[in-house]
């Protein structure tokens, strides 16, 4: 049964894949037509539908913990695995903020340049420069962007270190900052995380394999940027991020 699972599984996620790349090649350009705001709309649209579609193929359960503030246009979480984008990709339009391997990666790589995802190339200042720059423009035109603030996936048993040069678009932006934390239980606690030298598509397998995946999605309370400098944004959500993943008595949403 597993093994059936798995590969039914894979057959979906790969029909998944080969509509999202018809979608972004042969959907995306006309819909410029529209003008800009509408077409971008669509494309939200289409791109949460596709990642809830993704969500029902890995059989993964979220549970939603609060709210997220709407005036808070950059969400920051802790990251473990490439299943995150998926998980709260699916709760709200979204702009990604990716490292560049990512970009290379088999169809989901191809996907994300194709959907706007923003890269990341980890010691080059003149880069984060330059993402830095696109990142308070978008922010300043009320886009909302998903940043992983730690640099790097852990194994979800503890939060790293929030760089705080990734908050200073928010700083030059003037907006508030929504704090995202996530974990996986049960046996995906265990297979979800995907750190160190991990290959993508064995790892995909694996997760095919899990009959059930909750993941636990909870959003604190937002962070006003005006009055604290970058080391302390960086700081205070990082805190908001751990304090809610050692919560457990707040209501859940069933999404």
């Amino acid at each position: 049964m597993p093994r059936f699972r798995q590969a039914y599984r894979a057959v979906l996620v790969t029909a998944a894949c080969l509509g999202g790349m018809a979608a972004v090649v042969l959907l995306f350009p006309p819909l410029r037509a529209l003008g800009e705001s509408r077409a971008q709309c669509l494309r939200d649209r289409v791109q949460m539908a596709w990642f809830r579609t993704l969500l029902l193929i890995l059989g993964v359960h979220v549970e939603r913990r609060g709210r997220w503030n709407p005036d808070a246009p950059l969400w920051v979480a802790n990251h473990i695995s490439w299943l995150d984008i998926v998980v709260i990709g699916a709760q709200a339009p979204l702009t990604f903020i990716s490292k560049q391997d990512v970009a290379g990666w088999p169809v989901f790589g191809f996907l994300a340049r194709r959907t706007g995802t923003l890269f990341l190339r980890r010691g080059d200042r003149e880069d984060t420069q330059r993402l830095g720059e696109r990142m308070t423009w978008l922010l300043r035109q009320k886009r909302t962007l998903l940043l992983f603030p730690e640099g790097t996936s852990s194994s979800g048993e503890t939060v790293l270190r929030f760089h705080p040069r990734l908050f200073q678009p928010a700083k030059r932006a003037g907006v508030a900052v929504q704090p995202v934390a996530l974990a996986y239980r049960g046996d995906a606690g265990k297979i979800a995380p995907f750190v160190g030298e991990a290959a993508f598509l064995p790892h995909l397998l694996r997760m095919l394999g899990i009959p059930r995946t909750v993941a636990e999605l909870s959003f604190g309370l937002a962070i006003d940027s005006e009055h604290l400098n970058r080391d302390e944004l960086a700081h205070a959500a990082r805190q908001t991020v751990v304090d809610c993943l050692g919560k457990g008595e707040t209501r859940r949403q069933v999404a």
